[in-house]
């Protein structure tokens, strides 16, 4: 099963919304891949020349294929993970220096204003709503909101997450984390999880405390708990490495596409048209 869209004539790919992380296809198994996409090449509307299979992730893809004439793979961006093996303590010995000391000055100004920290916990679809209302702000106060791409609670994206976390939610598959400050709400992150996954959809915090690491407090939080309690085995952050994940991980890997086609000519052609074109 998978939705799909035309990209230009006979050129076809996976509907891939900014939303989701990875590219969704859902096969009939795991066992003889190429040809099912390649009847499923065949029966796309029209003559079909190419189908594409965007932002895979080796770790969970059926499609780990081998290059051929038909088949190219091509490199789409690296993302990062975190197994939670052993103890907390194990893990947070191996992170950098600079973090470890950065987090524990933090947290000793934040304890010398007797300011209160908590890590609040949502997976009741009924407070859905108020914690996006407050992602929304978060969001909205920071630089997403001069570019104009806050997900703010009234917007479609808005919306469109509260429906996805209140049904998530129901199904004990959705959790929205936050971290209050004497009980002001300052950092948030938005996740899904499935068996002994958890991916971070989104996260946010207040840019106007940048000077006390909000998102870095809130993440050691979330990460403790989780190693205490040991039902995640793998934080999933499935976005673009930036510099803030390699302080929490050094698990990193590629993610690709794959693009299939109807005869080994194409591909040729297209390279041939493309250097054309540069010439």
């Amino acid at each position: 099963m998978v939705l799909i869209e035309r990209t230009k004539f006979g050129f076809w790919q996976t509907f891939q919304p900014s939303q989701a992380p990875i590219g969704p296809l859902v096969l009939g198994n795991h066992e003889a891949v190429l040809d099912q996409i390649e009847r499923l090449l065949l029966d796309l509307p029209g003559f079909a020349l190419a189908f594409s299979v965007t932002q895979q992730d080796p770790d969970s893809t059926p499609l780990n294929v081998q290059e051929n004439g038909k088949v190219k793979v091509l490199n789409y961006i690296t993302t990062s993970k975190i197994t939670l093996e052993g103890m907390f303590e194990e893990y947070w010995k191996r992170r950098g220096k600079n973090l470890r000391q950065n987090l524990a000055k933090q947290r000793r100004r934040l304890e010398e204003a007797g300011t209160e920290m908590d890590l609040l916990v949502n997976r009741d679809p009924r407070g859905v709503a108020e914690c996006l209302r407050e992602y929304g702000r978060l969001e909205e106060a920071g630089w997403k909101g001069i570019s104009g791409t806050a997900v703010g609670a009234e917007s479609q994206q808005g919306r469109f997450y509260k429906e996805v976390f209140e049904n998530f939610c129901r199904r004990d598959e959705g959790i929205i984390y936050q971290l209050a400050l004497n009980g002001r709400i300052v950092a948030s992150d938005l996740c899904l999880e499935r068996g002994k996954v958890m991916i971070v959809l989104k996260t946010t915090y207040d840019e106007t405390l940048e000077k006390f690491s909000p998102s870095f407090l809130m993440r050691y939080e979330i990460i403790k708990t989780l190693f205490e309690e040991g039902h995640i085995g793998v934080l999933e952050f499935y976005g673009r490495v930036q510099e803030w994940h390699r302080k929490w991980t050094d698990e990193v890997r590629p993610m690709f596409h794959v693009d299939f086609y109807r005869n080994s000519w194409i591909p040729q052609v297209r390279l041939i048209i493309k250097l054309i074109h540069i010439n």
